[in-house]
């Protein structure tokens, strides 16, 4: 539990690096530009990069924090074994598509190892290793959640619940 929570706080303090990563060069290249009518060439490339890998890592971290968007009117209305029915239906569905993602992120990555980006030198395969370890994660607090509830140690509404109570506030 204390690793769980060591890699939460490590993946948000990696997206706030991001963050504050993007508005740095986004802003350093805007002055540069408007007050020098100059700009670093490479810093267009590396904004879309770390853009793209700051997304990835949100996206995993609110998947993990249930900060995701969930429409569960629905869901919360039904008797218990229809919402464990659904959990497995959603769940696999949702594994499906996490595996879709790995798999095409990792054939895009390997497909473009040998090219780089034209100013920044940066591998092209960097975006795509990044969105393969994205979705392996995803898959991975997926499957975990549907075990748990397969298992009984929570409840289907948690599976599909889009705020956590801790994080209501």
């Amino acid at each position: 539990m204390v690793l769980f929570k060591f890699c939460e706080k490590a993946l948000a303090a990696f997206v706030a690096l991001l963050m504050l990563t993007l508005v740095a060069m986004v802003f350093t290249n805007v002055v540069l530009r408007y007050c020098f009518h100059s700009s670093f060439a490479a810093t267009e490339e590396l904004s879309r990069v770390v853009l793209s890998v700051l997304i990835l890592a949100g996206t995993v971290l609110a998947f993990w924090q249930t900060r995701h968007i969930a429409m569960t009117m629905l869901v919360e209305k039904l008797p218990r074994p229809v919402q464990t029915v659904l959990v497995v239906v959603v769940g696999g569905v949702m594994l499906w598509c996490d595996a879709l993602l790995t798999e095409g992120a990792w054939k895009q990555a390997a497909m473009n190892l040998t090219s780089s980006y034209p100013l920044s030198g940066l591998p092209s395969a960097t975006v795509y290793v990044i969105a393969a370890g994205a979705g392996a994660l995803l898959f991975a607090i997926t499957a975990a959640r549907m075990i748990l509830v397969l298992l009984g140690k929570i409840v289907p509404g948690d599976f599909f619940g889009a705020v956590a109570p801790e994080y209501a506030e």
